[in-house]
């Protein structure tokens, strides 16, 4: 699979590789022995890193051969893939302890209906790791429009739609270095 620019691809090396894999490296310590709904997998990478520790995960994505490549690539008892967008996931309510969804929001403009259906999809108790670029640092400072994101949300904007959503919020910042 080729790198467009819309998704991350495994095959790329490099600080998006890092970027991209250190946060389903960091989820999958909170995927341990629970039910995990990757949204909008992609080509699969993440759901697998997940399935190394979660007892059944689940990748969604909304682009049917995207959903084949990652079934096809990434096999393992516990991992499964679907066709789903992201505000209907074809799935019964409270199935999923954890739910992850990375760099995904900022590639449509349904963000309270995507929330809504996260909230929907969590057991009581479940937790959701999601990840956003920050506009400020992504877009305005760097001058960079990626003609894949939708509407991209400065912190508090993010943080004020988290809150309509769920009760008890923690944030993290993510910044790459080498050395």
């Amino acid at each position: 699979m080729d790198f467009t620019g819309e998704r991350y691809v495994p095959t790329m090396e490099g600080p998006l590789k890092y970027e991209h894999v250190h946060r389903y490296v960091l989820a999958s310590a909170f995927a341990g022995g629970r039910t995990v709904l990757d949204l909008a997998c992609g080509e699969g990478y993440g759901a697998a890193i997940l399935a190394s520790t979660g007892q059944v995960v689940v990748g969604v994505d909304a682009d049917a051969e995207i959903v084949a490549h990652a079934a096809d690539t990434y096999e393992a008892d516990n991992l499964h893939f679907l066709v789903g967008a992201c505000e209907a996931v074809p799935i019964a309510d409270a199935t999923f302890d954890l739910v992850t969804s990375f760099e995904t929001i900022e590639h449509h403009d349904r963000h309270d209906e995507m929330l809504g259906e996260i909230k929907r999809l969590l057991k009581p108790g479940g937790v959701l790791i999601i990840s956003s670029p920050s506009k400020v640092s992504y877009s305005d400072e760097s001058g960079y429009v990626n003609p894949y994101h939708v509407r991209e949300l400065y912190y508090e904007e993010f943080r004020r739609l988290l809150k309509k959503h769920f009760r008890n919020l923690r944030f993290f910042g993510q910044k790459f270095g080498s050395g």
